[in-house]
């Protein structure tokens, strides 16, 4: 049954989970389904089942009964606890204790699916504008095979992607130059080798998106549990408090206080037994009525919102924790440094010493040989040119599609990299005189 609807689900919003990592599908595939079944469940409850039954006087007809009993759930019951002896006779009073959320809690827990949804809507809608799509990148990762040639396409898109934002930011900055400093066009054409390898942090497209959507995640929980607090809290005691106490009372008391002190506790949030006010008009006479409900609904929500308690607080942790590790992966050079380097580690078990083909390079680059791959200053100039979103996309490959296609992806970027990239020099050149073209 839960596969079922989990098929569903991903049918409707078709989902697709190539394009960000496991910690993100927590939120737009597990949370999402969870809250869609919640709200399936509740409606069928609320319609198919008998979710409130009111004690009723003994002089009420069927009638009566069955308008008593749908009065009560359409205009919402208060709860006083047990151990009044009294109830106030004001009204106004009466209604502060008022539970006004258990009809819409369906609705509610759609618009919750909805907005553990968004972040990922805005993530594919956003890089999707940006020249490349990580899905289909590690759609074609996974079809890898020693045999094929997918890992230099995907190096080729990758270095198309690399290029084409170098070159706009570019010529975005030569045109303010030019208009700035009225500038000759030989002016602005001898600085385009530098430009195009200097702006590097604004070119870091996809990782900014990102995180920036690792962040809508975190405040989408934080925001979640203040809109519940507020939606089913009586009094002082909310949704947060609720969470806590019911930890505390299954985790710090005997069984008996427990079954004494939790039923008590949650009788101010869920209650169970709540009261009625209405009033039937009878040949010009009013008859005012003050009856007991229980809501069996109240057994189902509350089971839902400890469960939903207990998951935000694991989720809020899993996001803190990915958005912190995401940031020092993509952000600082060195964690960078480091996955290239030990991919290039995997390169290097490859081709064996005594190997003569342990060249990665192209024949006009021979030279270069082995010391590409042992060269620091090389390899922190490739991670350069790689930028953050390169290395991010390789990530991203390595997570879905393994290590063999990302080594076989770095070894070919490697050498795209040497031949048009390295000596800035001539591929100014080629810029400047119109002859560049991406490795075919």
């Amino acid at each position: 049954m839960a596969d079922t609807i989990l098929k569903l689900c991903r049918g409707l919003v078709r989902i697709d989970t190539n394009n960000d990592f496991r910690s993100d599908e927590i939120h737009y595939q597990i949370t999402f389904t969870f809250l869609i079944i919640a709200a399936v469940a509740s409606t069928t409850l609320q319609f198919y089942a008998d979710p409130i039954q009111c004690i009723q006087p003994a002089q009420f007809t069927d009638g009566y009964t069955s308008f008593a009993r749908k009065i009560c759930w359409l205009n919402n019951t208060y709860f006083y606890p047990q151990t009044y002896t009294r109830l106030p006779m004001d009204k106004n009073e009466r209604q502060q204790h008022t539970l006004k959320y258990y009809q819409w809690l369906p609705f509610v827990y759609l618009i919750q699916a909805f907005f553990f949804l968004l972040p990922h809507l805005i993530w594919i809608s956003f890089y999707q504008k940006n020249g490349l799509n990580p899905g289909l990148v590690v759609e074609q990762g996974k079809k890898f095979d020693e045999k094929s040639n997918i890992g230099q396409r995907i190096a080729k898109e990758i270095e198309r992607y690399l290029m084409c934002r170098r070159l706009a930011q570019c010529k975005k900055k030569l045109l303010l130059r030019s208009s700035v400093h009225q500038d000759s066009p030989s002016q602005s054409e001898s600085l385009l080798p530098n430009v195009s390898f200097r702006i590097r942090y604004r070119s870091s497209y996809v990782v900014s998106l990102y995180l920036f959507i690792k962040v809508l995640y975190l405040l989408n929980i934080i925001i979640q549990v203040y809109f519940l607090n507020l939606l089913l809290s009586t009094g002082k005691y909310g949704f947060v408090r609720f969470g806590f106490d019911t930890m505390k009372y299954l985790f710090q008391s005997t069984i008996r206080e427990r079954i004494v002190n939790l039923s008590y506790k949650h009788q101010q949030l869920f209650p169970f037994v709540t009261l009625c006010d209405f009033h039937i008009r009878e040949l010009g006479q009013d008859h005012y009525y003050t009856i007991e409900c229980i809501l069996l609904i109240n057994i189902f929500y509350e089971k839902i919102y400890f469960a939903m308690w207990l998951w935000f607080a694991v989720l809020f942790v899993i996001s803190l924790i990915s958005f912190a590790y995401s940031f020092c992966l993509y952000v600082p050079f060195f964690t960078r440094y480091r996955f290239i380097e030990k991919v290039i580690h995997s390169i290097h078990a490859k081709y064996p010493p005594s190997n003569p083909t342990n060249q990665i390079t192209t024949n006009d680059h021979e030279e270069h040989g082995r010391d590409l791959l042992d060269s620091d200053k090389r390899k922190r100039d490739f991670v350069n040119w790689l930028q953050r979103d390169g290395v991010f996309l390789l990530r991203l490959l390595y997570s879905h599609a393994g290590t063999a296609v990302v080594v076989q992806c770095v070894e070919d970027l490697i050498k795209i990299w040497v031949e048009n990239y390295e000596d800035r020099g001539k591929l100014g050149e080629k810029l400047l005189k119109n002859e560049f073209e991406f490795s075919r």
